[in-house]
């Protein structure tokens, strides 16, 4: 038996040391490619900025010489306003010093406090209409210097002006990088670099405390790698990316520290190791394991049994919920029907005991306008027992061209003497003009009708009972919204779900049914129905797209 655990587990120890070193080797390549890339992009964008801020330099340059001023001042050998020019551009564009200098290099005209030695090939190259640039160094500075022709009136050069720059002073432009960059000239010196400790300090590979030691270190996952140790500071590995730049003659490197790369392929290395040991151990314990699954699938055979009929009760008390469910929403919805019906019913009554008063008193045309209205009201029943009829067959909602506000009006009317019984107020801001939207009328106003109705429930209780509706529009849009001044709504995420209610059940009570249909509605008509909890009570929104005029 311990044979048979240990074998497994000395083979899995084994290959887990081989993965390891084989996740090291891989991941330590991986590490290095991407290394290499981030240096290669970083490099690059040292390299481009250098180059800009020398073109900036030649621009300057060029600037300079050609302005009329300038020729004008030396022309006329008035060389303390040459002076009082380089002076200014120096001050006012950066440059360490500007020079000025006749074809045979003697100074006419300098920024500096000091003349300086002519320039021989700088000027030179002025001279025969070319833009000088080189590269200059003392034992702690380091310039850029350019040149070009200053022409007179007759388009002849007459004079050479000479830019230096302070490479230090475009160092300081530099973002902070976690890499080494160094700008190496023919000397392999440091002639720029984002480190001030390395400027103008060689490379060798056995230097003193003075020098950069750049030391070959071997290869390590294919990549040349080197031992790096700037002055007074501790060795280290890195992979360096070198690019020679003929723009400004000098050869960029950068160099890229393998610690990191080290650290994430010896972690990889140590995970591949304990998922080996994982294994091993799994290994060891697996005839354990055989024994425990026999005794766990008799034991599951058992339990499969008991769940299978445990399953059958549930679905046979759900299938029993469900029909409790249907029969009990078949009252309830029969109870909302009654509901929507005694509206117009009721208006039918005040509106026929109207038109008996106004016969007595012997008023026709008020009794026939009541007449008018009542058979309005018989028109509306006879509309909702057949939008009824329609959404119990599934039938597709029929829509026209409608006006949302005189839908609305409609509907306030309608329930006007209901809202005083019940001492309730309601406000309404419409706008002047007609909102034209495609819908069903008489859903769009059962749908305006049952949030009326909600809100005046909802405020059964409230010291002040105040209705809002505010119709408004938009380019695209017109939007309804009704807003109450009751408690509000304890969880508005569930407010459309069907036989969600607040209130309670019965015919004049909620039936959990109205804002479900009435959503469905809306949704039908291409709008949205939305609610939400304002600073004191509920508010609805009706959003219908606006009717498009036929083009």
């Amino acid at each position: 038996m311990i044979r048979t655990i240990i074998r497994p587990a000395i083979a899995c120890i084994v290959l887990g040391f081989a993965a390891a070193i084989w996740v090291y080797d891989n991941t330590l390549r991986s590490e290095f490619r991407v290394l290499e890339s981030a240096g290669s992009a970083r490099l690059g964008e040292a390299s481009n900025r250098m180059r800009l801020q020398i073109d900036a330099l030649r621009a300057q340059t060029n600037f300079f010489a050609t302005s009329p001023h300038l020729a004008r001042n030396i022309e006329g050998a008035d060389f303390e306003s040459v002076t009082e020019n380089l002076k200014d551009y120096a001050l006012t564009y950066g440059a360490t010093r500007i020079d000025l200098f006749d074809a045979k290099g003697r100074t006419l005209a300098t920024s500096a406090f000091e003349p300086r030695m002519s320039h021989a090939k700088l000027v030179h190259a002025a001279i025969n209409g070319r833009l000088g640039f080189e590269q200059d160094r003392t034992d702690i500075n380091r310039f850029f210097r350019f040149s070009r022709g200053v022409k007179g009136r007759d388009g002849e050069i007459i004079a050479a002006l000479v830019v230096t720059a302070d490479v230090e002073a475009l160092e300081f432009e530099w973002p902070v990088t976690p890499e080494v960059i160094v700008f190496l000239n023919e000397e392999k010196l440091a002639f720029s670099s984002n480190r001030n400790s390395l400027v103008l300090v060689p490379q060798t590979e056995n230097g003193t405390e003075t020098s950069f030691v750049v030391k070959p270190n071997g290869k390590a996952a294919g990549f040349q790698t080197y031992m790096i140790a700037p002055p007074n500071e501790a060795a280290r590995e890195a992979i360096i990316i070198e690019r020679y730049v003929p723009h400004f003659d000098l050869t960029s490197e950068i160099f890229l520290e393998t610690a990191s790369a080290r650290d994430t392929a010896l972690v990889r290395a140590l995970l591949a190791l304990a998922v080996a040991a994982v294994i091993g151990l799994v290994a060891a314990i697996a005839a354990q394991q055989r024994l425990r699954l026999a005794t766990e699938a008799r034991y599951s055979a058992t339990l499969e049994a008991r769940v299978e009929e445990r399953t059958k009760e549930l679905r046979n008390a759900q299938d029993e919920l469900v029909e409790a469910s249907k029969l009990a929403a078949l009252g309830r919805l029969s109870a909302g029907v009654s509901h929507e019906i005694n509206q117009p019913l009721g208006a039918i009554l005040n509106f026929s005991d109207n038109a008996k008063k106004f016969l007595n008193k012997d008023l026709p045309d008020k009794a026939g306008e009541n007449l008018t209205l009542i058979s309005g009201q018989v028109e509306r029943i006879k509309r909702i027992i057949s939008n009824l009829r329609a959404f119990a067959r599934q039938e597709a909602a029929t829509t026209e061209l409608i006006d949302f506000k005189e839908v609305i009006q409609a509907v306030v009317t309608s329930t006007q003497d209901v809202m005083e019984e019940a001492n309730i107020e309601i406000r309404t801001d419409l706008p002047d003009q007609d909102i034209g939207v495609i819908a069903g009328r008489v859903r769009l106003e059962q749908v305006v009708l049952n949030l009326l109705s909600n809100a005046k429930d909802a405020m059964a209780n409230s010291d002040l009972k105040r209705i809002y509706v505010t119709l408004t529009r938009d380019s695209e849009n017109a939007r309804l919204v009704v807003q109450d001044t009751g408690p509000g709504i304890s969880d508005p995420t569930r407010v459309f779900e069907p036989f969600y209610t607040t209130k309670e059940l019965g015919a004049s009570k909620g039936l959990g049914m109205g804002l479900a249909l009435s959503h469905g509605l809306i949704t039908r008509f291409g709008g949205t129905l939305t609610c939400q909890n304002q600073f004191r009570g509920a508010e609805f929104t009706i959003t219908l797209p606006i009717a498009q005029p036929a083009e």
